[in-house]
């Protein structure tokens, strides 16, 4: 966290892309983003929040359609990204 591109939508980009090269097929993932600051409050606004899962959730879209073998044209993992506004945590991300 804290902004060096090493949250979850990192660690679940690298978690997915290995094990799509290593043949394990994801169906489905979960992730969770927790932040105390202003920006994450923000995104607990359904309209604001939208734009931001989805490009989240594009990630694992991406590394799935990338592999032929493991999925059929079409075919995506289950994907839910959640967020969680903990205002104790300020700018540390969790």
């Amino acid at each position: 966290g804290d902004d060096f591109k090493s949250g979850q939508t990192k660690m679940k980009s690298v978690l997915a892309d290995y094990l799509v090269s290593c043949g394990v097929k994801i169906k489905t993932m979960v992730t969770y983003n927790h932040l105390g600051n202003n920006d994450m409050y923000q995104l607990t606004d359904e309209v604001m929040w939208k734009p931001k899962s989805a490009s989240k959730s594009r990630v694992i879209e991406d590394i799935a359609q990338s592999n032929g073998t493991l999925y059929t044209d079409g075919e995506l993992p289950d994907h839910v990204v959640v967020v969680k506004y903990v205002p104790f945590l300020g700018d540390s991300k969790r």
